[in-house]
Parts: C-alpha cells; structure tokens; sequence
C-alpha cells in the first residue's frame, strides 16, 4: 500500500512548490526593479503571470484525474 494517491503527485508538487516559487519570483522581480530593468507596472504583472500559471496547472491536473 502505498502512502501516497499517485493521482495528485503533480497537482501536490505544484502546491508545495508555490511558496518558494513565489518567493524567488519576487526576489528576483525586486532586483530587476531596483536595476532599472523592468518598471513594477510589469514586475507585478509578471509575478501575478507566474503565481496564476501554477494555480491554473493545479486545477488542470485535479480535474484530469478526478
């Protein structure tokens, strides 16, 4: 018996993933901010892109294998 559904082994990865996804992101967005890369107008727009992309993977692979 396993200890684990092995149907929601991606959607879990993606949500423990999430928090240290997040973080990474923002860090990096702040950096280039702060470097005059990009102005926070796409910063945010860039993080909302990528904290989205992977709820949206979440919910994807939740209903593929309900």
């Amino acid at each position: 018996m396993a200890l684990f559904d092995p149907k929601w082994i991606k959607p879990m990865a993606l949500a423990m993933s999430l928090p240290s996804t997040a973080l990474i992101v923002a860090w990096g967005l702040w950096e280039m901010v702060d470097a005059n890369i990009i102005t926070q107008s796409w910063a945010i727009f860039i993080f909302l892109a990528a904290i989205g992309n992977i709820l949206i993977s979440m919910v994807i692979f939740a209903l593929k294998k309900k």
